[in-house]
């Protein structure tokens, strides 16, 4: 990749004004003051709105929230959200809660405003940055300090294996030749990892540039937890260094992760090769469903990072 990373945005984003008025009344009655205004913030994949908004008292705070009438699943993952949230200890690369709101429609959640911008990944003194507070973190959440008895990684990836085995005909078609010449192994390998992925961490499992602050003195935040879940400690760095998967810098920094004992490191190469073909398969068939409401441009996001993830692992595995 060249030249910096634009965040996505998957979703039809609305401004802060659109929540209904007992939302935003809310909002004014915890914080304690009128909004004085509110910037709403580009990329993510949420259709509703993600804003820096500032008090009249001059106080500063992010808000995000989502209504089911939007997108009936992203609430689910708000409550989520919330829920780790509420258990993660405080540091100083996380965003800490203020307040949040559920009337059972709408979810809102209301968080520290962290004063930077998403970081430039191909940057080698950023990344560095953020590669520090990612591995720092998963050493922090190493053993699982939140535990709330949710679906683990290695859960996630037997949906991956049963979206992909279950494909109709008409997309099959349309997936990589490599793939189709050695399907039946290849899916023999997603459904091995499954059992290969031991839920010995806390993972955020959504590091990308857009989940990703840097503040104006370099210091690093990590935002946006709802897709996270138990898993082996390495991954978070792993998915960090996604954006060179075509690359085989990729496979260097997969040798350099450092070592966490236990479980998670016997045969990690192979399951870091693994999890990068099950990924970039399950988004190649999820990309010819239809769009999810509210996320016109989901499939198309799908689409291009298949193609990349596959391009990964089909170098890894020796068949590009």
């Amino acid at each position: 990749m060249t030249g910096p990373v634009t965040p996505r945005a998957v979703g039809e984003r609305v401004d802060l004004d659109a929540v209904p008025s007992r939302v935003r009344s809310w909002l004014e009655a915890e914080l304690g003051g009128r909004i004085g205004s509110a910037v709403t913030q580009v990329g993510g994949m949420s259709p509703g709105p993600a804003a820096r908004i500032v008090l009249d008292s001059g106080e500063r705070f992010f808000v995000k929230a989502v209504g089911a009438e939007l997108n009936p699943r992203t609430p689910r993952l708000f409550r989520h959200e919330l829920a780790v949230l509420r258990v993660l200890p405080a540091v100083d690369y996380r965003a800490s809660l203020v307040a949040a709101y559920d009337d059972g429609e709408w979810v809102a959640l209301v968080l520290d405003d962290v004063d930077g911008g998403h970081p430039d990944l191909t940057d080698s003194a950023t990344l560095d940055a953020v590669r520090a507070v990612v591995r720092a973190q998963s050493r922090e959440l190493t053993p699982d300090p939140v535990a709330l008895g949710v679906p683990s990684l290695s859960a996630t990836v037997r949906r991956w294996h049963a979206t992909v085995a279950g494909a109709e005909p008409g997309i099959r078609t349309r997936l990589p030749a490599w793939w189709l010449e050695r399907e039946e192994e290849l899916l023999a390998r997603i459904w091995s990892l499954s059992e290969r992925l031991p839920s010995e961490s806390w993972c955020h499992l959504d590091v990308r540039d857009d989940n990703l602050l840097r503040r104006p003195d370099g210091s690093v935040v990590i935002v946006d937890w709802g897709m996270s879940r138990p898993g082996p400690p390495w991954v978070d760095e792993v998915l960090l260094d996604l954006h060179d998967v075509t690359s085989p810098v990729f496979d260097e920094r997969v040798a350099a992760l450092p070592a966490y004992g236990g479980a998670c490191d016997h045969g990690r190469d192979d399951a870091v090769t693994d999890l990068v073909l099950a990924l970039g398969i399950s988004l190649a068939v999820l990309a010819h469903g239809p769009a999810p409401q509210g996320l016109p441009r989901l499939a198309s996001f799908r689409r291009e990072e298949s193609r990349r993830l596959l391009v990964g692992a089909a170098r890894r595995l020796g068949v590009a």
